[in-house]
C-alpha cells in the first residue's frame, strides 16, 4: 500500500510539473503590429502577427516579431527574406525584406531599439526599415500621434507628425516635422504639416486608407 501511494504521489508530482511547463510555454506568445519599409516604400503596414519564441532565448523579442512578419508576408517566408546573428553588439540583423546591405533601423513603440533582443509584449508596435541613404544614414524615423483613426464622412481629422532626433547632449527627443506632404495610399495630397507638425483634413469618402508623409527637405521613413 505504501509503495502504491508513493508511486501515485510521484506520478502526481510529475504531472503537475508537466502542467506548469506547458502553461509557461503556451504563455510565450503575443500579438504585435509590424510595419516594414524598404528604401522608402511601405511593404508591410501595421500587420498583426502572432509572435512566438523562434530563437528559443526564453522571451519574446523584436527579433521574434520581425521573423514572424517575414514568415507571414515575404515571398518565400523568413528563410528567404530575414536573418539575424550574434555579433559584437549583441543580436543583430543580417537581412531585412531580402536586403543584405546592413543599413537598417528598427523602433519599438517609436523608441529606437538597443538590439533585436529588446523584449516585446502584447499590443506593441515594431517599425523596421532599410535606409534609403546607405551612405550617411540620414533617413529620419517619423510617426503620427496615433496609429489609427476612425471617422465619419465629413469629419475633420487632425494628426501630428514627429521625427526622431537628438538634443545637444545626444539624448533622444521628438521633433516636429514641418512642411511634410501627406500621402494617402501612396499618393501625394495638398495637405502639408505646419511648423508644429500638425495637419488637418476632411474625410470625403468611406474606406480604409494608409496615411503617410514625404518631404523635399529630408528623407522620411514612411
Amino acid at each position: 500500500m505504501k509503495k502504491l501511494l508513493s508511486f501515485l504521489i510521484a506520478v502526481s508530482m510529475v504531472l503537475c510539473c508537466f502542467g506548469i511547463t506547458a502553461v509557461a510555454e503556451e504563455s510565450l506568445s503575443a500579438t504585435v503590429y509590424v510595419s516594414i519599409s524598404d528604401k522608402g516604400e511601405l511593404v508591410v503596414v501595421q500587420e498583426a502577427v502572432t509572435v512566438t519564441d523562434i530563437d528559443e532565448d526564453g522571451m519574446l523579442t523584436v527579433n521574434d516579431a520581425l521573423f514572424a512578419a517575414h514568415e507571414a508576408k515575404f515571398t518565400g517566408g523568413a528563410n528567404a527574406g530575414y536573418n539575424y546573428y550574434t555579433g559584437d553588439y549583441g543580436l543583430s540583423m543580417g537581412m531585412l525584406w531580402g536586403d543584405t546591405s546592413g543599413c537598417y533601423g528598427y523602433y519599438l513603440n517609436n523608441a529606437s531599439c538597443w538590439s533585436l533582443a529588446d523584449p516585446i509584449k502584447n499590443g506593441d508596435s515594431i517599425n523596421a526599415f532599410v535606409y534609403s541613404d546607405a551612405n550617411a544614414w540620414s533617413d529620419m524615423y517619423c510617426w503620427f500621434d496615433t496609429t489609427s483613426v476612425e471617422a465619419n464622412i465629413g469629419d475633420t481629422v487632425t494628426l501630428t507628425l514627429s521625427g526622431a532626433g537628438y538634443d545637444a547632449d545626444w539624448n533622444p527627443i521628438a521633433l516636429p516635422v514641418a512642411n511634410a506632404v501627406i500621402t494617402i495610399n501612396g499618393e501625394a495630397t495638398e495637405f502639408i504639416t505646419d511648423d508644429q507638425g500638425n495637419v488637418s483634413f476632411t474625410v470625403e469618402n468611406a474606406g480604409e486608407y494608409i496615411i503617410s508623409a514625404t518631404s523635399d527637405a529630408q528623407i522620411l521613413v514612411p
